[in-house]
Order: C-alpha cells, then sequence, then structure tokens
C-alpha cells in the first residue's frame, strides 16, 4: 500500500467516525435531554429532575420535572441549537455541551436552579450551582424541597410494584 492510499483510509476512518457537534433544530425531551435529527443529546454535567418528579415549593406539589423541561424549551424556542460531543453513555445517548442563541444550556439550566450540577460526573457547571443556590431559583428557593434526580431516579428502580399480580392456584 502506498502513503497515499494509507492516507486516504485513514481520512475515511476519521469521517466516518462519531459526530463531534450536530446543528439544528432540537426537541426537548426532558429538562436534560434533547434531540436533533433523530439523536438523543443528554446535557453533560447536569441532571435535571425527572419528567415525572414532583417536588414541594411553599407546602405544594410543584411539578419541578415539568418546569424544568418547559423552561429548557423556552430557551430553545426559535433558536438552531448546537450540541458537541463529550462522551456517550450507558444508554447510548451522545453527552454533550450544547447552546442556542450563544447561550450555554447546560449552564442555563443550573442556574436557573432547574438543574443540579452533577458533580458525581464534572464539576464544570459548580459555579452556576452556587449562583442558583445564593438568588434562591429553582429547585433552592427558600420554600422548596427538592430531592436530587439520581436519588429519585434510584428509589423508584428500589421499590417493588405497588399492587402486585396475584397468582391463583
Amino acid at each position: 500500500m502506498t502513503w497515499y492510499a494509507i492516507r486516504l483510509v485513514l481520512l475515511l476512518a476519521l469521517l466516518s467516525g462519531p459526530v463531534l457537534a450536530q446543528t439544528g433544530a432540537a426537541t426537548v425531551l426532558d429538562g436534560d435531554t434533547l434531540k436533533i435529527a433523530g439523536v438523543n443529546y443528554r446535557l453533560h454535567g447536569i441532571d435535571a429532575p425527572e419528567k415525572a418528579q414532583r417536588c414541594q415549593r411553599d407546602g405544594l406539589d410543584w411539578l419541578c420535572g415539568q418546569e424544568a423541561a418547559g423552561h429548557l424549551r423556552g430557551l430553545i424556542r426559535g433558536q438552531v441549537v448546537t450540541c458537541a460531543e463529550k462522551d456517550r453513555d450507558r444508554y447510548g445517548r451522545v453527552v454533550a455541551v450544547c447552546s442556542a442563541g450563544g447561550t450555554d444550556l447546560n449552564r442555563a439550566m443550573v442556574r436557573a436552579g432547574l438543574a443540579w450540577a452533577y458533580l458525581a460526573y464534572s464539576r464544570d457547571y459548580e459555579s452556576a450551582e452556587w449562583e442558583a443556590q445564593i438568588l434562591g431559583t429553582g429547585i433552592w428557593a427558600p420554600t422548596a424541597q427538592a430531592e436530587p434526580a439520581w436519588d429519585w431516579r434510584r428509589e423508584r428502580r428500589a421499590k417493588p410494584p405497588q399492587n402486585p399480580p396475584r397468582i391463583r392456584g
């Protein structure tokens, strides 16, 4: 094989690798997951309340997971979204830093108090979480009670079904 052929093969291998950045219209799946062109993007370094998760605010139920998704929807409305891949998670989603209109969506969600900095994976958004705590926004509001999403998910996986099927004998 000639040097030219080897370089051509290497170039083709690089071009056929994973997508490093995707730009386009995005759909919000939840407070920390977007879909662009059929690919799911998990926002790197953050964890938002799950869609079905309820929190408390002022002593009342608060649909914090739905509010997080709605806030992310508002951040991208009418904008082209760009997601730069950092990794892949165990579910096959692309873990990425995404932006719209010059706004880092990952940071904006944490700063709005609608996601936690996911310190188990990254410290990139720790300062944004401090800002949210100081400002008392979202899950950090003085009257809010919110279980971190990772704990909420773990509890749901560990619980047996509410009404197990009866076995007839």
